[in-house]
């Protein structure tokens, strides 16, 4: 559907998106990623006021943190329900002019408190029928350690019909989520390996890619390396609706946790789909820590994970499975079903 704005109404639109490539983009000295000086003020986000009335409807927000911590991708935007005659007059032309994103820390006792950690994105480049912050590549970047604990991120949309109101309509959405206090923590040196440690050094394993779905009815056999029925599988998949983040369920005895490579000084092992293990692979290439095992894990696609059947034997590898996403489209099918290609090593 094309939207015929008129130049009355990109003018000023783009006006807005200006002055919001100002907001969001920084100077030098307040860049993503830069470590706050001893002289800088940490500061509460200002919030524009929302209007009471608004057509904006936000699709959910969503933080994707990467492995290391450094890395918090940003996911979700807005759109306008063109259909809500009570606040869009008949015949008007009404457009997103205005998007912004903001972050504060949510202390232990509910405060909210400014944070050194900064938001970066690309402004709206003009007037714009939707806001997408993935399109807008939206992260938060941090490399220098520089906060950790519960954040809450703020998402605020400006709409208009009029061109002398271009923040007629302002409505806000937020998301809390969580850096663990681990990614700001110095990481320690490379511990002593245990007899563990070095039996799984000469377990050796053979990759196999699976294909499985998340609403086909099939699931993954960790032993076969194949999909199965659902009913009988080791591990199933679900997608959310609203955002296609999948979701890894075990059966049978399974547990799962994401792999542990990434906590450590050498970020030579810090596999990914595109950093994998000289052949053949190892059991002790794909680290995990036992207490974090459970039995429902978000999958990412740039991390590893460990699965853990019944009949585990650290000593031998028996029951041992790392595996990762290789590739998922980016919509479902006619049926709403996610087609996953998995590589997984097994014994």
């Amino acid at each position: 559907m094309k939207y015929p704005f008129s130049h009355y109404l990109m003018t000023i639109a783009m006006s807005s998106a200006v002055l919001a490539g100002l907001t969001a983009c920084g100077d030098d000295e307040s860049g993503s990623g830069t470590s706050t000086g001893p002289e800088t003020v940490i500061e509460t986000p200002q919030l524009p006021a929302v209007t009471e009335l608004s057509p904006i409807v936000p699709t959910p927000l969503n933080v994707a943190v990467n492995g290391d911590g450094t890395i918090m991708m940003i996911t979700g935007g807005a759109t306008i329900d063109l259909l809500d005659t009570t606040t869009i007059p008949t015949g008007t032309e009404i457009a997103f002019t205005n998007a912004e994103l903001s972050l504060a820390k949510v202390t232990e006792t509910g405060a909210i408190t400014g944070t050194p950690l900064q938001v970066s994105y690309s402004p709206l480049p003009g007037a714009v029928p939707n806001v997408n912050w993935g399109e807008r590549s939206a992260s938060i970047v941090d490399n220098n350690k520089s906060d950790c604990g519960t954040f809450r991120l703020y998402a605020t949309y400006m709409a208009t019909y009029d061109a002398a109101d271009p923040n007629k309509y302002v409505s806000r959405d937020s998301l809390d989520f969580v850096r663990d206090a681990t990614f700001c923590e110095e990481i320690p040196e490379t511990p002593v390996q245990t007899p563990e440690q070095i039996a799984a050094a000469s377990v050796e394993l053979s990759s196999v890619v699976a294909t499985v779905g998340t609403k086909d009815g099939t699931g993954l056999s960790l032993a076969t390396g194949t999909a199965v029925a659902s009913s009988t599988a080791d591990i199933i998949f679900t997608a959310d609706e609203l955002t296609g983040a999948i979701t890894m369920h075990t059966q049978n005895g399974v547990s799962l946790t994401a792999y542990s490579n990434d906590r450590d000084k050498n970020y030579d092992d810090d596999w990914t789909i595109n950093l994998l293990p000289n052949p053949p692979a190892h059991m002790s290439d794909f680290r995990f820590r036992k207490a974090n095992l459970t039995t429902m894990v978000k999958l990412e696609s740039y991390k590893f994970y460990v699965a853990i059947a019944s009949n585990y034997n650290e000593q031998t590898g028996d029951g041992f499975y790392a595996f990762t996403l290789q590739d998922k489209p980016e919509y479902p099918d006619a049926n709403g079903n996610y087609t996953l290609t998995l590589l997984m090593f097994k014994k």
